[in-house]
């Protein structure tokens, strides 16, 4: 939309009054008429709850995109992580490496590690737990766990609640992204030992399932913290020999937490995830559920195992229906008779008012919107303590084009320049022809230096130009000025003015002096050198 057609098109706030339809030909006919429009305005429910059907299910089938798209991150972070402990771990190897803080054994626990809340004397942003004593190699594995610290701390906000870890396969170890209490991890051991566990190895995986660098679990019962999760795993390599796994540990219910939906569409939703493999159902989130009548089923795949579903409750469509229903059936008579000539007459009204301000070579506005839309802006730029700015310009040497290549040209130079001014400017600018080749721009909570880089910017883009085959140029002058408090429009407009044509004669001027300069050195009599002997 154009900048006059912006600021003239706008929202009409004014209150109309609509007077209910009578007829005056008894009780028959307005029976007749009240069942027409009833009949209609089913019709019309009809259509609306069909399309709020369709829409409702885009807006969740997104959420669960988002859900899946932000799944997708941080898998192919997690890769990215997987590839530098690679390569860190091979560029260490067979070096003599000393330990970067102390590993402490757990009497209680029958475990070692360190940032468990009993020995905190190290710097490292992880928990480290494995059961028995360290040995030399964990020792020299610290040197991973900063670079693990340093590559966690790239983490972004996400709506998904996860947590980092890398798991040791050789040395039987985890390492957390953040610092862990004894009395949350006290059984590693019998980690080590389970099934689950052997299960979810990278080296365990058909290759296949490796080909991306990552894989995604089935959802399951972590060992730890006894809640649902869905694992992503990328494998850590040693001479293309699997030593250990990168993990992401994803909650089940914080992926409805990442959800951002209405409350009322919320609690008519039913969110699970389906195990394609163990065609097992897994609830997220219950909410209120008819079983009289069909729901709205959504999915998305999150993975090839899993699917997450979200079912919507009619209930929360049939709602709609009858609040739509009820305030329909009061305004749609109204309606049926007011609107068309109503929408008629508004249209016309706008458009009348777009030809009344409105320049019709540049499509800029003209001189009459300084007396309306102009004062408008600015007395409610000073109610909220809002500078605003004037700046005016005109084309150098605009005379010499018209009369060299003709009115033509001229008017070429001047859409050239509007044109310019409509793209660079903001939305709530306003841009005028104040005559001939004069223009204007009013910006709206704008101070001086803000006019005068916007001045600067509109010079050199306007002389970057080519508007006309003859490849010729146009420049400008401008003129900056912030419209002083209980100062009128027109005495900021003139004082613009005069620094419009302050600007111009300096312009002036510099010119004369550069090519003067330029005359005395072409015209300087060459140096004499000495004749050949």
């Amino acid at each position: 939309m154009s900048k006059p057609k912006q600021h003239i098109f706008k929202k009409d706030t004014s209150k109309w009054q609509f007077n209910h339809f009578y007829c005056e030909n008894g009780i028959f006919k307005k029976t007749v008429i009240l069942l027409c429009n009833l009949l209609i305005l089913i019709v019309l429910v009809s259509i609306s709850i069909k399309n709020d059907i369709h829409e409702t299910q885009l807006y969740v089938q997104e959420n669960l995109n988002q859900i899946k798209k932000a799944m997708d991150i941080l898998a192919y972070r997690n890769q990215r992580y997987a590839k530098t402990i690679t390569k860190s771990i091979n560029r260490l190897e067979n070096k003599q490496l000393h330990s970067l803080v102390t590993i402490h054994y757990y009497p209680e626990l029958k475990e070692f590690g360190f940032n468990r809340n009993i020995y905190s004397d190290n710097l490292l942003n992880g928990s480290l737990i494995g059961p028995g004593f360290p040995n030399q190699l964990i020792q020299e594995d610290t040197h991973i766990f900063a670079i693990l610290d340093d590559l966690w701390a790239e983490q972004q906000r996400h709506s998904i609640i996860y947590n980092y870890y890398y798991i040791s396969h050789v040395m039987k170890y985890l390492y957390l992204s953040s610092k862990s209490s004894a009395k949350d991890f006290n059984a590693t051991k019998e980690f080590f030992s389970t099934p689950k566990y052997q299960a979810q190895r990278s080296d365990y995986q058909p290759k296949e399932s490796l080909y991306k660098g990552f894989y995604y679990t089935q959802p399951y019962l972590d060992f730890f913290s006894n809640e649902m999760v869905i694992t992503i795993k990328s494998p850590v390599y040693n001479k293309h020999k699997i030593v250990g796994d990168i993990g992401v540990d994803i909650p089940v219910k914080s992926l409805f937490l990442s959800i951002t939906l209405p409350k009322k569409l919320k609690s008519s939703l039913n969110l699970y995830l389906y195990d394609v493999n163990n065609k097992k159902k897994i609830n997220i989130y219950t909410g209120y559920n008819n079983t009289l009548l069909p729901s709205i089923q959504v999915y998305t795949r999150l993975n090839n195992n899993t699917l997450i579903y979200a079912n919507i409750s009619s209930t929360f469509f049939i709602t709609f229906a009858l609040q739509v229903l009820t305030f329909g059936l009061l305004i749609l008579i109204a309606l049926n008779y007011m609107n068309a000539t109503l929408k008629k007459h508004k249209v016309q009204k706008q458009r009348y008012q777009l030809e009344a301000y409105t320049d019709l070579l540049t499509g800029l506005f003209n001189r009459r919107v300084l007396d309306t839309i102009v004062l408008k802006i600015l007395k409610d730029n000073r109610q909220l303590k809002n500078q605003v700015s004037i700046i005016v310009f005109d084309a150098n040497d605009f005379k010499t084009i018209n009369d060299t290549y003709g009115h033509d040209i001229g008017d070429l130079a001047l859409k050239h320049i509007s044109s310019t001014i409509s793209d660079m400017t903001r939305d709530s600018d306003v841009c005028i022809r104040l005559g001939g080749d004069e223009f204007g721009i009013i910006l709206p909570n704008a101070d001086l230096e803000q006019a005068l880089l916007m001045a600067d910017r509109l010079e050199l883009a306007i002389f970057s130009g080519y508007f006309c085959h003859y490849h010729i140029k146009v420049a400008i002058s401008t003129g900056c000025t912030v419209i002083e408090k209980d100062e009128t429009l027109h005495d900021a407009l003139v004082r613009a003015d005069r620094i419009l044509y302050k600007n111009k004669k300096n312009k002036i001027e510099n010119k004369k002096a550069l090519q003067q300069q330029l005359s005395n050195y072409i015209f300087k009599s060459p140096p004499s050198f000495p004749k050949d002997k």
